[in-house]
């Protein structure tokens, strides 16, 4: 049985549920004012007091986009659309085309206009959000924006052997330092680039996009990155080698940051099936650590991460068995627990506790939003290895 018909039962709960996060991000967008900073950006939390961080990163903004946009269909709903109109009106202004800073002409700041620094793949979710926005609008200016992004990545975002930097500083700091940029390591975060990069290939058909640069990098991270049990690690470039403390603590293991998705891209670009093998690895050894509750690990993103790959890999790696399908529908209830209902704090309304630490957050919300509607609205133009 495929997934959209072993969930189908769940239908009406799904929309329900979608339909409660995208109203969770409009009704947390800063108000799009010409006299008020960061109009149509979001807070990236909201705490058990109600208190929101401000600033949403350049990251979050280009998947938050990818999930209006999606709700904006599938709810036929002007609301969203034009949420996540702001959203790329905001981040807009995170593109670098200062004259005084020609060479990171069309680089992508991390938070707000004067961050002086990126985190290159999070810069690149930015850009990802740019072209989905074209590819849903039509608005060509985003292609644009896209196609400058990506020439400033292959000029500054990645060393000699086309490996992604690990972050990029394009001036002196200010408040607080710029963070420490580890670019002798390839972050276990790193492989869905490869996502984004095929699909600027499917877009614009131009074969530059996925050449050499982008075999070369794939098989670097499959080499090294995935490891024997089938999740991935960070490494230092050097020689492969996993270092004794995680730089990211962990961060990235069901959530792989779309990981195993990039190496689906890798598997249609190159017809090598150890990269298809590999996302089964990923897949297998997910479930193999799935606890009782239907829960991968406390945090709550994995799970929309590892339904996506579920339903982009099933044509090539399913049908699944039925034991799968209970194990993915436990997940996907373990998810919908943890959406606020906004009776105790209703600025949480129809947010993820990500952790269930009584915070709503912007990545498992905004994850959760694009795969919800993609399984319960047919609405499949995102986050898709096609």
């Amino acid at each position: 049985m495929l997934m959209l018909e072993a969930f189908e039962d769940l239908r009406t709960e799904g929309l329900k549920r979608a339909r409660a996060l995208a109203d969770y991000y409009a009704a947390n967008q800063r108000p799009y004012r010409d006299y008020l900073h960061g109009a149509g950006t979001f807070p990236p939390s909201i705490n058990f007091l109600g208190t929101a961080e401000t600033g949403a990163t350049n990251w979050l903004i280009g998947f938050a986009s990818m999930g209006q946009l999606a709700a904006a269909k599938a709810f036929k709903s002007d609301l969203y659309g034009h949420s996540a109109e702001k959203m790329m009106n905001y981040l807009r202004s995170l593109q670098i085309f200062d004259p005084y800073v020609m060479t990171h002409y069309g680089a992508i700041r991390e938070i707000t206009a004067h961050t002086p620094w990126c985190y290159v793949r999070d810069a690149l979710s930015g850009a990802w959000g740019f072209l989905e926005y074209y590819r849903a609008t039509g608005n060509a200016e985003y292609l644009e924006r896209a196609k400058l992004w990506s020439q400033w990545y292959f000029k500054h975002g990645c060393d000699e052997r086309f490996l992604p930097k690990w972050g990029v500083s394009f001036g002196p700091p200010v408040s607080g330092g710029t963070p420490e940029m580890l670019d002798h390591m390839l972050g276990d975060f790193s492989g869905g680039s490869l996502n984004f990069f095929y699909q600027m290939y499917r877009t614009t058909g131009d074969a530059g996009y996925v050449d050499d640069r982008f075999t070369a990098f794939a098989e670097f991270y499959l080499n090294n990155c995935r490891r024997p049990e089938g999740f991935f690690k960070t490494v230092r470039k050097a020689d492969g080698s996993v270092p004794e403390d995680d730089p990211q603590q962990g961060l990235h293991k069901s959530n792989d940051d779309f990981s195993s998705l990039g190496l689906l891209c890798a598997y249609r670009v190159t017809g090598d099936r150890r990269y298809l093998d590999a996302v089964g690895g990923f897949l297998d050894w997910v479930f193999s650590v799935q606890q009782a509750d239907g829960s991968f690990e406390t945090s709550a993103a994995g799970i929309p991460v590892v339904l996506n790959i579920m339903l982009e890999s099933e044509g090539l790696l399913g049908p699944w068995p039925e034991s799968r399908l209970e194990a993915a529908r436990r997940a996907l209830l373990f998810l919908m627990g943890r959406q606020s209902s906004g009776d105790i704090i209703p600025a949480q309304r129809g947010g993820i506790d990500e952790y269930g630490d009584c915070r709503t957050g912007a990545r498992a919300s905004g994850y959760a939003l694009i795969v919800l509607l993609k399984l319960f609205a047919d609405e499949k133009r995102f986050l898709t290895a096609e």
